[in-house]
């Protein structure tokens, strides 16, 4: 039951992170680290290997 609450926390936080940078500007993202680059490659991921 662990393994399945891990994968569950997993999606939650990809989907917490799509909405993230979906809804915050460019500059906002860039003062907490996340460049482009880290943003496309994250969104480019499936969900299921976050």
């Amino acid at each position: 039951m662990k393994r399945a609450a891990s994968i569950y926390k997993g999606w939650r936080m990809k989907r917490d992170f799509i909405h993230l940078v979906t809804t915050r500007d460019s500059r906002l993202l860039n003062d907490v680290g996340l460049s482009p680059e880290v943003v496309a490659k994250r969104l480019k991921t499936p969900f299921w290997e976050f």
